[in-house]
């Protein structure tokens, strides 16, 4: 299942990676420090849903998006992810202050 979220681009969106809040490499897995939060960013196209529980809505910083689930494997045009929890409330005002700058 794809979700279409309306926030593709016509050209990728540039952003200072390093800069982001809630960076993390481990992502919503059962070991990561950062399982908690309501949203990650990962500094990757490339991302891995093995040892984590639950779906997670991912965008990438060209806007593209899909629906994660457990145990697969995904790849994103985009250099970075922008994940969440299914319910993240205002995913879209997130995105925007991390991507549109």
């Amino acid at each position: 299942m794809v979700l279409v979220v309306s926030l593709h681009q016509k050209k990728p969106l540039v952003a200072d990676v390093n800069k982001m809040k809630n960076l993390s490499t481990k992502g919503y897995k059962k070991n990561s420090p950062d399982k908690d939060r309501p949203y990650n960013v990962i500094p990757s196209g490339d991302i891995t849903m093995k040892n984590v529980d639950f779906p997670v809505l991912g965008i990438d910083n060209e806007g593209n998006s899909k629906v994660m689930k457990p145990g697969k494997d995904y790849s994103f045009p985009g250099h970075t992810v922008l994940e969440f929890k299914m319910g993240t409330k205002n995913k879209i005002k997130i995105y925007n202050r991390i991507f549109k700058k």
